[in-house]
């Protein structure tokens, strides 16, 4: 993969340099990024190995910064909260960006925010879905009063960016969602233990909102591999069982029809043992892109 980027290195530049979208429209993948920290990323881009010091181009991916689709260039493109730090979009674009199809990533991440309706940020406030609430919570219809802040935010995040591909235009497509959250929903019985459910919802909800036309695949990851969990994830096994019943293949009742769940077990992590490290975020990025071919292939 690192020699992937020099391979790449002229190639990269040159169309890096270009504005993508002052090409004549055409047909793009776009990729759609969600959760919390290690959606963010605290990794640090100077613990990748040497090999990547410096700025490099990631060739063929644009990324979103709120304002237009910027060339990838590791080092200069911020993509996590702080400079200097990345998370799984580096892998996951190397593995996915090609010559014969560029990607454009958009990406939403709040940190240590859950995804239960029942959550308000970190205070647990139970019962039925209530507005205005902070959390990722999607609604059960579009329009839903009581959807939470933060999917608000997220969905509004997604849409300017595929709408400014449509004003230029292009016909966006977009080809994936990926999911890295879940440990705030692991710190309450009732949010751990309907963690699938809620993951469906969102899912479908993402779809509606968008108004996609095709079938979106979703590539989510399995929070807290290290064991034994800090003291504050009080449902580390309840959760991580939803988790791992949410996938298509489960066999289980809770399956996801288009989601397929990414094993972090073994990955590395940064000593809080809660985020993943350069390594890590890598890998997760790599195993990502490898869960969202698998699932376009069965399509």
């Amino acid at each position: 993969m690192v020699k992937r980027i020099y391979r790449g290195w002229l190639t990269g530049l040159l169309f890096g340099l270009l504005d993508p979208l002052t090409a004549m429209g055409r047909t793009v993948d776009v990729y759609l990024l969600g959760g919390q920290s290690n959606m963010q990323g605290i990794a640090k881009i100077k613990n990748l190995p040497l090999e990547w010091s410096g700025t490099q181009v990631v060739p063929h991916a644009f990324f979103w910064n709120g304002i237009r689709f910027e060339p990838f260039v590791l080092g200069k493109t911020k993509t996590s909260a702080r400079e200097g730090e990345f998370g799984p979009e580096l892998g996951f674009a190397l593995a996915m960006a090609t010559a014969e199809r560029s990607i454009f990533l958009i990406k939403y991440h709040a940190s240590g925010q859950p995804l239960h309706h029942g959550w308000n940020g970190n205070r647990w406030m139970g019962g039925g879905p209530a507005p205005d609430r902070r959390n990722f919570y999607s609604g059960e219809k579009p329009g839903d009063g009581n959807q939470g802040i933060l999917y608000t935010k997220m969905l509004k995040r997604f849409r300017i960016g595929i709408d400014l591909l449509k004003d230029q235009g292009h016909t966006p497509v977009v080809r994936g969602f990926l999911w890295m959250q879940g440990e705030q929903d692991s710190k309450n019985e009732e949010s751990a233990t309907t963690y699938a459910a809620s993951l469906k919802r969102l899912h479908r909800r993402i779809a509606e909102d968008l108004n996609l036309e095709k079938p979106l695949p979703m590539a989510f990851g399995q929070v807290l591999p290290h064991q034994p969990s800090l003291g504050r994830f009080t449902h580390r096994d309840e959760i991580r069982s939803q988790m791992a019943a949410a996938g298509a293949t489960s066999g289980r009742p809770e399956a996801i029809v288009g989601a397929r769940m990414v094993s972090t077990d073994g990955f590395g992590m940064r000593s809080d043992t809660v985020h993943y490290n350069a390594a890590g975020q890598l890998r997760l990025g790599k195993d990502f892109a490898v869960a969202i071919k698998q699932l376009c292939a069965e399509e």
